[in-house]
């Protein structure tokens, strides 16, 4: 072929030829910075003028710590892997987006009685399980009653205990109460399980049988592959494809892949050498590994939950004294706490129902941080240092408190913060951290604390009734202050039974008010829940979450590929 070659114009060469060397170089450099220019300038131009869009296609693999146990909504409760998988597999009645608001999922409405005690749930016609097989309202029948099954042994059990569910129709399904719960439909996002898979396996036998690691749902994606280690049998990777039947909005993500490691490290490994696309998880001790790491999004999630300090005011008569718990509170410094044992990652936080969640108090201000106001305080109430020492005393006793708590860095670090801001006021404290099976079976079961500094999980339509009525001071109740008092019993029964969302909101804020004004317990701070991804993992776009499984909320926006369009006019 022959070659073509491009002459400069003939007024150019004569240019050239009487100027300098250095004028030519003069005149090269200007051509080269005008080219970039206007390089720069189109670039300028189409992108001040179109935009990027999502397109089909791609993989995203997350890297999870652990192994796969139960993917089935019955069982799944007590494995946030299990519940992971599981929210992408399987499809719920209602589901909550991104801003904590139910929404229908497989109900396409429902209608509720007048005495407020019976829900009709009205379900869509139009979905099919991955397997091919119609959905109808047997399988929720067969879901809710399994779950009531005590040979399953299901962690959902409580949630549905003496309520009565029927099939109406084919697309009906009714629910009983035995009285008005005004949270019911928040427990109504549990996945449904296929009758027709389950149905012939008995309940004693359902953790062992296969279908438990090969999943048929209805969810936006349908198990594909599992891949095991020949000698252990260790799972390392399950794949997940797109379900091309989906009654939803379609997503983006050909496939979803997790592997698993057996320590948070090996994951983190993985992400930086570019092998996954995210972790599910990662811990607040390993932040700075990933965080340092460029093309890697660190994102934060608020869940509904809160950590605080309980008193036990039977296991010590110090906590009895209302000044001395004022003084307490007066002690802590929520920010600081936040800043140093949480590294900032996290927000302080003063109330038993926090920002994001139904009837949160926006109007109760924070309390103040005031180590004076907390000395004068002890002083009042008779506790002096007399001898000089730092701790101070009351008829011969010192104020002594114990806090027990997990072993987490995190919060064994939050115990000392505390520690030396209570030592400042003249308060000694002494520090027991345990491992989390320890602390659950030997410290909180029995009530075996003076202050306990631990979590509390919320639904996003929240009942605190397990929480702080007086009925729930034992195992397994979660009134960890062994908190009783008539009228916060009042508010939390009549507000879980009150439909009106304006009524209810009033007397959870009323609830709110009473808890910090009695201070049977500190509430110090709402944690957030990180997860990574690669940049190039787009649509992510949440705050506030349920569950860690929500962060899927909006699987079928995530996506990994774009392209560029022009702006409309």
């Amino acid at each position: 072929m022959p070659t073509i070659r491009v002459s400069p114009p003939a007024w150019l060469k004569v240019l050239l030829t009487h100027m300098s060397r250095v004028e030519r170089l003069v005149f090269a450099a200007l051509g080269v910075v005008l080219l970039v220019s206007a390089m720069f300038s189109v670039t300028g131009y189409i992108r001040r003028n179109t935009h990027t869009i999502a397109q089909n296609g791609g993989t995203y693999t997350e890297a999870a710590v652990g192994q796969p146990r139960y993917l089935n909504p019955i069982l799944a409760g007590a494995n946030d892997l299990d519940i992971d998988i599981s929210r992408l597999v399987y499809s719920s009645l209602f589901r909550l987006d991104q801003n904590l608001q139910l929404q229908n999922d497989l109900a396409t409405e429902y209608t509720l009685s007048p005495d407020n005690k019976e829900y009709t749930i009205h379900l869509r016609s139009d979905v099919t399980w991955h397997d091919g097989e119609r959905f109808t309202a047997d399988d929720v029948v067969f879901t809710i009653r399994s779950i009531q099954t005590p040979d399953y042994g299901s962690p959902l059990a409580s949630a549905f205990e003496g309520v009565e569910v029927q099939k109406v129709d084919d697309t009906t399904v009714l629910f009983k109460l035995t009285q008005p719960y005004a949270p019911f439909l928040t427990s109504l996002t549990v996945g449904i399980v296929p009758e027709h898979v389950w149905e012939s396996i008995a309940p004693k036998n359902a953790a062992l049988a296969e279908q438990t690691l090969k999943p048929v749902g209805t969810g936006p994606y349908q198990f594909s592959e599992i891949a095991t280690r020949r000698k252990t049998g260790d799972i390392t990777s399950m794949q997940l494809v797109r379900n091309t039947s989906y009654y939803g909005q379609y997503p983006h993500l050909d496939e979803i892949t997790f592997m698993f490691y057996p320590t948070h490290e090996e994951a983190i490994q993985e992400l930086a050498a570019g092998n996954v696309d995210g972790i599910g998880f990662l811990p607040l001790q390993l932040l700075s590994k990933v965080s340092k790491q460029r093309s890697i999004d660190i994102h934060r999630l608020l869940l509904p939950q809160y950590f605080g300090l309980f008193f036990n005011q039977q296991q010590n008569d110090i906590l009895s004294d209302a000044g001395v718990r004022n003084a307490l509170s007066l002690g802590l410094d929520r920010s600081s706490l936040v800043k140093e044992a949480l590294a900032g990652e996290g927000e302080p936080l003063h109330l038993p129902i926090p920002p994001g969640v139904f009837a949160f108090n926006s109007d109760i201000p924070a309390p103040a941080y005031d180590p004076e106001a907390a000395k004068q305080n002890l002083e009042e109430t008779g506790w002096k240092d007399t001898d000089n020492d730092g701790v101070r005393e009351k008829d011969d006793k010192r104020l002594h408190l114990k806090i027990a708590t997990t072993d987490w860095p995190e919060y064994v670090r939050t115990a000392e913060i505390v520690q030396q801001q209570w030592q400042a006021i003249g308060v000694e404290t002494e520090i027991q951290h345990f491992g989390a099976g320890t602390i659950q079976q030997s410290v909180v079961r029995p009530r075996d604390y003076e202050i306990l500094l631990f979590g509390e999980i919320l639904n996003p339509q929240p009942d605190p009734y397990p929480f702080w009525h007086s009925t729930q001071t034992r195992n397994p109740g979660l009134n960890f202050a062994l908190f009783k008092n008539a009228e916060v019993d009042k508010l939390l029964e009549e507000a879980r039974k009150t439909i009106n969302d304006d009524e209810r909101r009033e007397k959870y804020q009323q609830f709110q008010g009473k808890i910090l004004d009695l201070k049977p317990a500190l509430i110090l701070y709402r944690p957030y829940y990180l997860f990574a991804t690669k940049d190039d993992v787009h649509g992510i776009d949440l705050k506030y979450s349920g569950l860690p499984s929500d962060r899927f909320n909006n699987i079928e926006s995530w996506h990994v590929r774009t392209k560029r369009v022009w702006n409309s006019q």
